[in-house]
């Protein structure tokens, strides 16, 4: 199995994904997202296979651009993610390449059937407007800024977390990993979906190999403490900011979750010292 495929399998990832995001039906949004899911585990699938056989591999990425107006369009950019992985995978006489081939041939086939869906999509038209919540500039600037920023981050975070699960020997400490994993997706699906009713949403810019690696996992355990306690205090501020009692919940939610990211973080630095 060629280490390109990696790469291909991140890309439709991202491409289901923000795609699920972008969709204003719902139902069809949250199957695109399963789907997503689906692709995610085929990478993890791969990286597994990769660490096991000594294939470098990377979660270094082409820059993505979501370009679609109506659902239709959006169901064509996410098959031909899903068309590429095929592309490659068929070329291989792997058994693990094979049992992924059943999945994509059906993701593909239901994203064929949907073609022709013409309902628009205003995830990108940048109206900066949130239906049914009236704020005012200086509410509606913080809440953009923190949402480039904070998707960004989880996104990242998923990369890092995801690496990081490769390289540790404890089984508790895999699990912290997998559960701040989670927590993260969690958040980034948040995120892009107030993005997407903002008319801003964008796939995150690329995560590199000098973010993701790293030599000491103490060091890194302890970098991550501090940044969660920062996103705590962004959390924090912008629930502050935002003059709107919905949001600001939501945001003092996010807060609190912090709280227990940190607690774990701690746990796992505890097994490894």
């Amino acid at each position: 199995m060629a280490e390109r495929v990696f790469t291909t399998m991140h890309e439709g990832w991202l491409r289901l994904l923000f795609t699920s995001f972008a969709v204003r039906d719902r139902e069809w949004g949250e199957r695109l997202y399963d789907y997503s899911e689906i692709l995610y585990r085929h990478m993890r699938f791969v990286e597994e296979l990769f660490v096991k056989r000594g294939i470098e591999y990377s979660y270094e990425r082409p820059a993505l651009t979501l370009e679609f107006e109506n659902e239709g369009e959006a169901a064509r950019f996410s098959l031909v993610g899903v068309e590429r992985i095929l592309d490659q995978l068929n070329e291989s006489k792997d058994p693990l390449a094979s049992r992924i081939i059943h999945d994509l041939r059906y993701i593909a086939s239901q994203l064929s059937r949907n073609l022709g869906k013409e309902e628009p999509i205003t995830a990108f038209d940048k109206s900066l407007k949130l239906d049914g919540v009236d704020l005012d500039k200086e509410s509606l600037d913080a809440l953009v800024l923190f949402l480039f920023e904070e998707s960004y981050k989880e996104y990242e975070l998923i990369i890092i977390y995801s690496y990081a699960q490769r390289v540790v020997d404890s089984k508790r400490v895999f699990e912290i990993f997998q559960i701040l994993i989670d927590e993260s997706k969690f958040h980034l699906k948040s995120f892009a979906h107030l993005m997407a009713r903002l008319g801003i949403l964008a796939v995150p810019r690329m995560v590199t190999q000098e973010i993701y690696r790293f030599d000491s996992l103490k060091r890194f355990l302890e970098d991550g403490i501090e940044e969660e306690k920062g996103a705590k205090e962004q959390c924090r501020a912008l629930a502050e900011a935002v003059k709107n009692d919905e949001l600001r919940d939501f945001f003092n939610f996010i807060n609190f979750q912090e709280d227990y990211h940190i607690t774990l973080m701690k746990e796992a630095l505890e097994i490894i010292e």
